[in-house]
Formats: structure tokens, C-alpha cells, sequence
């Protein structure tokens, strides 16, 4: 599933981030990227375009910026005896594999140090070193011989009775075969196993309490009842519990969907993602959109969810945004969930509003469960396809193939239809999986070899497919994040030394610098940098999908990558 199928996947709980997860989420994954200087640690210098010439002048493009050299009989001017001959510049780092996508990508592989136990591409990890004494217990979840790190998973299977499957694969049978090969294959880290625990959470909410208190007790039985050291999820976890996590129980928590700018503020340093930060992400799609003059002379609306944090987001990174860089916003409406998944009370309203003022661009702002009501919405009250162009982001996973596909599969053809060609601006290269173009179909060596340890050690006997013009299997991307999201616990356990307290391996998580996520997009975490991706790119969704009958729906890449910031 492609971010953010899934970017890789992500959520699909109140928003479901499974999209993200997979990819980020799925091999259509989804993801985004953070302009705010801030929270920016800019990849290094390359060019916008992935296919532009790498001026090394050993082809077709002459060589740039090269000093002059010396005629073969001529002696240099600078072997005059007393002063040093200036070294000669360094090779550059070998990748190890073919990148198609351009320097961009290759100037940001060469950042890794590929020797490191948990970087390496060929296999998962590589035996680490028994310390030169025995471990020591240091901390509440750190003993003599093992550390605690929990998988907090949305129960993804409840969407099922109402239409909403997420076939990603078995999440747990995952995490546990990362864990397993970390602590038998690779010794361990630092002679400690990986205890890895479990907790499980519902998607829906329901039985006489809201989605947001069921979540606040999950966090309780991974922190205090657990004692986790590190909290990890691909399957999506919103709400007020992420505080409970990071800034209530100082636990690190790694996810692969976007929080707000305000829970990182809280969150004391403790709260990561494989998407960018929300805020980030809308940011980029509005500064995008706005950059090129789509918005001139349109009469806008702006649609949202009443889920803790969401609405701050839509405010500081659609909102502000738009009427920031002088535009009116005709309509700005907040659609309220009843403390539960779906959202949909005001929908009526929020459309009547659309129609009396002609809207004809709208930044829905929805989660899976709630745009195809939306949308649907839209059409009874007499809005035609092509009256209104939607612009969308990774935020609430609506960049990936599996969650936005809903819009067709809970919607109908009809809110399909409404929705088709809605420009999507994200990080991951959702649906780039169908094409024949060999840079758009790169399959990342992270990926295959993340999908290769998984069926070599799958207790259940999982093996998951990428299929060009295939059967896309969803699974495939989420396991290439949650592959993703163990090996940066296990570089922080192994970077925090043999004897490591809680603050030493969040110190250590805080400063990985370049991480491998799905796709190996560039992206670095930070002190101050949450959100992984340091790219964006431009996708749409098209119905019906061009080039493969055999789906109704797809999200494809329509421009090259750029740096963000």
C-alpha cells in the first residue's frame, strides 16, 4: 500500500494513517515536507530535477567548475618546493546501487554510514559487539538483559464492517520478525534482547466512551503498565494520547503519521514521524498551490474535522496560509465527529454554504471514513463533476492509493467522478509502482531487502509482492515501514552505548541525521526536526485509472521531486 494502498502507510484511525504507514505508507505511500526553517534540516544541495546531469563532463554534458590543470610538459605552479601541493579532492562515496532518480537522491545516499550495524542495504543488520562488561539495569523499562519497546496498534481489521478493509498485512507477525532478527541474527544490541510487548487499541471507539479515552488508556498500558522505553505504531494514533505518550509519561514515540505543531511543542522532544509534521505538510500543498496562481479569481472553502489538534493545523497551514498570500476564503467550516471516527454533523451545512457563495476550490481537510460522505454530500445538493477542483495533502492520509481509493469504493462512481483529478502534494511517489518508466518504477533497495527478511523469517509464512502493472500488495509497503520504523529503534538502543539510560537513547534518536524510510526518500531526523521527509513532490487522483482497468481509482506522480524548505 503507498507513505503514505500506502507512505507508506500511515493512519486510518480517526484519519486512518495506514496510508502513511505503508508507504510511509504503500508502495504509493504518502508523506510531505517541512518549509519551516525551524524544523528544516535541508538535504544537501542538489538539483530540482531527478534526471539532471551530475557535471562530472563524462558524457554528453561538459564538466563545470573543474580547475585548470597543467599541460602534460608543464610543471604545476604549486610544487615550488616550500609550500604543500593541495590534496587532491575526495572520491566521491560509492552508494553501492544504481539510484535512476538523480542527484538529488545520490548526493543525499552518500550521507549514510552503510558500515553502521543497523544501515546496511544487503541485510537487515549485521551482528553487533558483547560489551566489555555485563549490562547493567539503568532504568524503568532497561534491564541487564533487555529493553522494553511496545507496538501500539490500531485495530485496522474493525473497518471491515463498514466497508473500510485495509488489507496491510499482519502488522504484529511484523514487528515481531524485525525484533526477532534484531535479537537472534544480530546479537542483540549491546548483549540486551528486544522486549517487544503489544498493545492494542480500537479504531471506531464505541461501548459508551469516545475514541480519544480508549486511546488515552492504551497509552497508560504501554507507559505504566509496560514501562515502554520507545512506543511504535504504523497502523495510525491521533488524539490526546500522543501527549499522554511524550509529554505526560516522557516516552519516546516513533508513528508514520503527521502531528501537530502544537504536540511536538509538548511533546519535549519525544514525538517522531515518518510523515512530516501536519502543519508542514498542508503548508507545502497550500504554498504549492498558491505558487502557481490556481487560486486567482477563485472563490474557496476550506473543510475540516473537529479531532483534537486537527483544527489548529487546518488553521496555521491552509488558512493563514491562503489569506496570508492575499486570498478570501469564502467558506471555513468544521465538520464534528461525536467524539468517534466518522465525520460527518454539519456536512449539510458546510455544503449549502459552498453552493450559496459558488465555490469551485476546496481543501478538504477529511479523514477516510468522512470525505466520501462529504463528497456525496455534494453531489445531493447539485454539485456536478469539474464545477470544483480539491486540493489535498498527507494529512489524514488522503495522499496514498488505499485510503483515497475509498472515496470511490464507500462513495460510488459518482463521488469518484467528483473527485477526479484532485491535485495531491506529498513526499511519497504514490503509484509509481504501475509505471514502465524505469525512474518512476525504482523499487529502493531498502525495499526489496525489507520485504525479502520478512518472508525469510515471517512466522506465519507472509511473503508480500510489487507488482509492476501487477496485483499491488498493500502489505508490501507496510512492511517496508514498519522494517523502517525498528531498525531507527534499533540504531538509537545501539547508538546510546552498552549501558544507555532512557535520556541517553532519546538523545541518541534525536540525532540519527539521514534515516531510511520507504522509497529511501531523503529525510533526516533531528532535535528539532520530527517529521522525516525533505522532499515533496506533486501526485493526482485519477478516475478511472489511466493504463490498469483493472482498478477503479489511482494516485500517480505528475512532477519530479524537489528539496522542501
Amino acid at each position: 500500500m503507498s507513505q503514505r494502498m500506502l507512505k507508506f502507510w500511515g493512519a486510518l484511525l480517526v484519519l486512518v494513517l495506514v496510508a502513511a504507514a505503508c508507504g510511509g505508507g504503500n508502495d504509493d505511500d504518502d508523506g510531505g515536507a517541512q518549509p519551516a526553517p525551524s524544523e528544516q534540516t535541508a538535504p544537501p544541495p542538489a538539483p530540482d530535477e531527478p534526471d539532471a546531469p551530475d557535471n562530472t563532463g563524462d558524457g554528453d554534458e561538459p564538466a563545470t567548475d573543474a580547475p585548470d590543470e597543467p599541460a602534460p610538459d608543464e610543471p604545476s605552479d604549486s610544487s615550488d618546493g616550500d609550500e604543500a601541493s593541495e590534496p587532491a579532492p575526495a572520491e566521491p562515496v560509492d552508494i553501492g546501487f544504481d539510484e535512476p532518480r538523480g542527484d538529488l537522491f545520490i548526493d543525499f545516499h552518500r550521507t549514510f554510514d552503510r558500515s553502521h550495524p543497523f544501515q546496511p542495504l544487503d541485510v537487515y543488520c549485521t551482528a553487533t559487539p558483547d560489551p566489555d562488561s555485563p549490562p547493567q539495569a539503568t532504568d524503568a523499562g532497561i534491564t541487564e538483559d533487555s529493553i522494553t519497546i511496545v507496538h501500539l496498534r490500531t485495530k485496522l481489521e474493525e473497518l471491515e464492517g463498514i466497508g473500510f478493509a485495509v488489507p496491510i498485512g499482519d502488522t504484529v507477525d511484523m514487528f515481531q520478525t524485525f525484533a526477532n532478527v534484531i535479537n537472534e541474527d544480530c546479537n542483540g544490541i549491546w548483549g540486551r534482547q528486544i522486549d517487544l510487548r503489544l498493545v492494542e487499541v480500537s479504531a471506531l471507539g464505541g461501548g459508551g466512551e469516545d475514541i480519544d479515552t480508549l486511546r488515552n488508556q492504551a497509552c497508560i498500558e504501554a507507559t505504566e503498565d509496560h514501562n515502554a522505553v520507545i512506543v511504535t505504531n504504523s497502523t495510525g494514533f491521533q488524539g490526546t494520547a500522543i501527549l499522554c505518550i511524550t509529554a505526560d509519561h516522557d516516552t519516546l514515540f516513533i508513528t508514520t503519521q503527521g502531528n501537530p505543531a502544537e504536540f511536538h511543542d509538548q511533546a519535549n522532544g519525544l514525538l517522531y514521524s515518518l510523515s512530516p509534521v501536519a502543519e508542514h505538510s498542508v503548508v507545502n500543498m497550500t504554498q504549492a498551490i498558491i505558487d502557481t496562481g490556481a487560486l486567482d479569481g477563485k472563490t474557496i472553502a476550506v473543510i475540516w474535522p473537529d479531532t483534537p489538534g486537527q483544527p489548529e493545523t487546518v488553521q496555521a497551514g491552509i488558512i493563514d496560509v491562503i489569506e496570508a498570500a492575499g486570498y478570501d476564503i469564502a467558506v471555513a467550516e468544521q465538520i464534528g465527529c461525536g467524539g468517534q471516527t466518522t465525520c460527518r454533523e454539519g456536512n449539510d451545512i458546510a455544503v449549502e454554504r459552498m453552493l450559496e457563495e459558488g465555490v469551485d476550490v476546496v481543501f478538504p481537510g477529511l479523514n477516510v471514513l468522512s470525505l466520501p460522505q462529504f463528497i456525496n454530500e455534494m453531489i445531493n445538493q447539485g454539485f456536478v463533476p469539474g464545477e470544483v477542483q480539491f486540493y489535498n495533502s498527507d494529512f489524514n492520509s488522503q495522499a496514498g492509493d488505499l485510503v483515497s481509493g475509498k472515496v470511490a469504493q464507500f462513495g460510488g462512481d459518482a463521488a469518484a467522478e467528483m473527485y477526479n483529478g484532485t491535485i495531491i502534494i506529498d513526499d511519497a511517489p504514490t503509484g509509481n509502482f504501475r509505471s514502465d518508466d524505469p525512474v518512476l518504477s525504482f523499487n529502493a533497495p531498502l525495499n526489496i531487502m525489507c520485504n525479502e527478511t520478512y518472508a525469510a523469517n515471517s512466522a506465519i509464512g507472509a511473503q508480500h509482492i510489487r507488482d509492476v502493472y501487477g496485483s499491488y500488495d498493500s502489505a508490501y509497503g507496510m512492511t517496508n515501514t514498519v522494517c523502517s520504523e525498528m531498525r531507527m529503534v534499533a540504531r538509537a538502543l545501539y547508538d546510546a552505548g552498552p549501558n544507555p539510560t532512557r535520556e541517553d537513547i532519546y538523545h541518541a534518536f534525536q540525532n540519527l541525521g539521514p534515516v531510511d524510510i520507504q522509497h529511501q526518500l531523503p529525510a533526516t531526523f533531528g532535535p528539532d526536526k520530527f517529521g522525516a521527509p525533505d522532499v515533496v513532490t506533486e501526485l493526482v487522483f485519477n478516475f478511472p485509472c489511466p493504463g490498469d482497468p483493472d482498478i477503479p481509482t489511482c494516485v500517480q506522480q505528475t512532477a519530479p521531486y524537489r528539496p522542501i524548505g
